[in-house]
């Protein structure tokens, strides 16, 4: 992966408000959010934790704009969200790559729908994220030739490409194995630090939660929203080493875990 500088620049992310929202979905009986509330400021790195179906990609499917809440307001820098809105990126759990196309042209994708540019300047922005994750030498190659940390990471140049401000990431790294995680989570850090997105990042996993966020927040069964917001003051820049032998970090991850417990006291279900 080509080399970062690790300097924020906060300037270059989108501050996201959610006020007042309900969501219910048609075959329910119960909302899923009732009143919900949440702000971000620009570049902050925001995760989120809850029990299985508390409403975590839920939630980012209404700030990306895929679904409509029946009631309050979501705005990103002032501007009502919609599935087109410019500032947004979206990282799912699975990459979904086009397996008839090659790497490069995955990641021109986006460009290439959204008309940036011309074919020559698009196969340049794509080659520069492709350079900037580390797989400028697989451009050519199919997806399936690629492990699967690899295609994730060609699942961010994608989004990354179309420079967006607010990036919305959906347990991203939750099916790569531990070692590759790690990497991962290390990476995505350092783009984060100079390119300075607003991130939500949705986990089950508390200590990626702790590692990555500037604040971690518990979501509770529904409709019970925000039931514990963390914020977590580890200094940057982190990596896995020191980070995790420091006492603070034992400290947040214990915080959050007797959080998640309370949720799932008595309920089957878990994380």
């Amino acid at each position: 992966m080509a080399s970062l500088p690790t300097s924020r620049q906060i300037s270059s992310g989108a501050a996201f408000s959610v006020d007042g929202m309900a969501f219910a979905y048609p075959e329910s009986r119960r909302g899923v959010f009732e009143r919900f509330s949440l702000k971000a400021r620009p570049g902050e790195f925001v995760a989120v934790l809850g029990p299985s179906g508390c409403g975590k990609s839920t939630l980012l499917n209404l700030l990306s704009g895929f679904l409509r809440p029946q009631s309050g307001h979501i705005t990103i820098d002032g501007a009502p969200v919609a599935p087109e809105h410019p500032a947004l990126g979206y990282v799912f759990q699975s990459p979904n790559l086009f397996p008839w196309l090659s790497v490069l042209e995955n990641v021109r994708f986006g460009l290439r729908m959204n008309r940036r540019g011309s074919p020559q300047e698009q196969r340049a922005v794509a080659l520069n994220f492709l350079r900037l994750v580390g797989l400028e030498e697989q451009a050519e190659e199919p997806p399936h030739r690629l492990s699967g940390g690899q295609r994730q990471r060609v699942a961010l140049a994608r989004s990354l490409a179309l420079e967006p401000r607010l990036l919305l990431m959906d347990e991203p790294f939750a099916t790569l194995d531990a070692m590759t995680r790690a990497t991962l989570n290390d990476e995505l850090l350092l783009i984060w630090s100079s390119l300075g997105q607003t991130v939500l990042f949705i986990t089950h996993d508390i200590d990626e939660a702790v590692y990555l966020a500037d604040r971690v927040l518990v979501l509770g069964f529904p409709p019970a929203g925000i039931m514990a917001e963390v914020a977590i003051d580890l200094p940057r820049p982190r990596d896995q080493r020191g980070t995790r032998a420091n006492p603070l970090f034992a400290e947040l991850r214990e915080r959050l875990s007797e959080e998640i417990a309370k949720l799932t006291a008595g309920n089957k279900r878990v994380i």
